[in-house]
């Protein structure tokens, strides 16, 4: 069924067709998959423990497992950030790939990785200095001397425009920190100011990173910004694709109860009954999990979702969706029954809260791992 379903499928078709190839022409080619691994739960320190909940700090060997999984399947695209751990992630990605290239496990169908790390905008970074040394310590913590993708973590600064950072990014460019910038969290008019500015500096604007999910689909200013990025020929990276776990087989009526994602986007259960239905059906008829079609939804828009798993069993799940593609009826259906509950819809004070908090945390991590209490200090890795 699923050879005569890629035969048929226009997504199939649509899924291969990515503007990271025109950027990335060695490392992301054709057959490569449209998927992304984020790292935003692999931090070590004691404030990672807590904010994972249950599950803790996720060991070395977990992570190796994963890692080795998505490489496997040929996924080029790693995504991390210094918020992450207070960059504990950073150094637990740049160690497996360190590792994975002393077992020499790269050859011509495991391409290249794609590193993209990011800069977080706090009040008290406001020079192109910060933002210089901050990439620096990034590429360091990674163990590698130039970053693919280097993103600006929010457009959101007390008094910085988005101009002065694009500016900064193409500075350390010329300094050969970076290749390319991307953004995250941008409106249509801050990805439109963007792409401006780095025409001005001479850097290329390639990817926004956004909030991308049956959740908020049918926003005005989501679709808005989707049309600006499809004018300009800047990709899309989706996080939260799986709506926070609200889009999966594991949830239910007891455990939304308790969701803190849905009670921000004051989401009720009843909104979501019409949608979970038609994921459950579509996901029948392909004996597949309603993760691997909402996953599949966002590759059927050409856009590329980001997952972050913890553990074997959901890698094998995010990583079988790559098998197979919604028909276009199963994706008209979908699009007609997202929700409209879209961050980019959030007051300016609430996105500059957010980054006041994240950087707080961020230093609070770096602290930790400061004091020798990260865990990457004292582990070891066996892949």
């Amino acid at each position: 069924y699923n050879c005569l379903h890629n035969i048929m499928s226009p997504q199939n078709r649509c899924a291969r067709d990515t503007l990271f190839q025109r950027h990335f022409p060695s490392q992301f080619k054709e057959s490569t998959p449209l998927l992304a691994l984020g790292t935003l739960q692999w931090g070590s320190t004691p404030v990672d423990g807590v904010l994972n909940g249950s599950r803790g700090v996720l060991s070395e060997s977990e992570l190796s497992t994963i890692y080795s999984s998505f490489r496997s399947k040929g996924v080029v695209l790693f995504d991390t950030a210094e918020g992450y751990g207070g960059g504990t992630s950073e150094k637990r990605l740049g160690r497996l790939r360190q590792k994975e290239l002393m077992k020499q496990a790269a050859s011509d169908d495991n391409n290249e990785p794609i590193f993209m790390s990011k800069f977080l905008p706090s009040p008290w970074r406001y020079t192109h200095k910060h933002f210089e040394n901050a990439l620096r310590a990034s590429n360091e913590r990674m163990g590698i001397t130039k970053v693919s993708i280097y993103f600006l973590h929010s457009p959101m600064h007390l008094f910085r425009s988005v101009e002065f950072w694009v500016e900064a990014a193409a500075s350390c460019k010329q300094k050969g920190l970076l290749d390319t910038l991307g953004l995250s969290n941008c409106s249509a008019d801050e990805v439109r100011r963007a792409v401006a500015a780095g025409r001005q500096f001479d850097i290329s604007v390639v990817v926004n990173q956004v909030h991308f999910s049956l959740l908020d689909y049918n926003s005005t200013a989501l679709q808005e910004m989707q049309r600006c990025c499809d004018e300009l020929g800047v990709s899309i990276i989706a996080y939260n694709s799986l709506g926070q776990g609200l889009l999966t087989d594991n949830m239910d009526e007891v455990k939304f109860s308790h969701n803190k994602p849905a009670k921000m986007m004051r989401i009720q259960w009843s909104d979501l009954k019409a949608l979970r239905e038609a994921l459950r059906q579509i996901a029948d008829k392909h004996n597949a999990s309603m993760a691997q079609v909402a996953l599949n939804w966002c590759r059927s828009h050409n856009v590329i979702p980001l997952v972050g798993c913890r553990s074997k069993q959901q890698a094998s799940d995010t990583l079988t969706a790559l098998d197979w593609d919604l028909f276009s009826h199963e994706r008209e259906l979908l699009d007609s029954l997202a929700l409209t509950r879209c961050t980019l819809d959030s007051p300016v004070w609430r996105r500059k809260l957010f980054v006041i908090l994240a950087g707080l945390v961020m230093s609070t991590c770096r602290l930790f791992d400061l004091l020798g209490l990260g865990v990457v200090k004292q582990s070891s890795i066996g892949m």
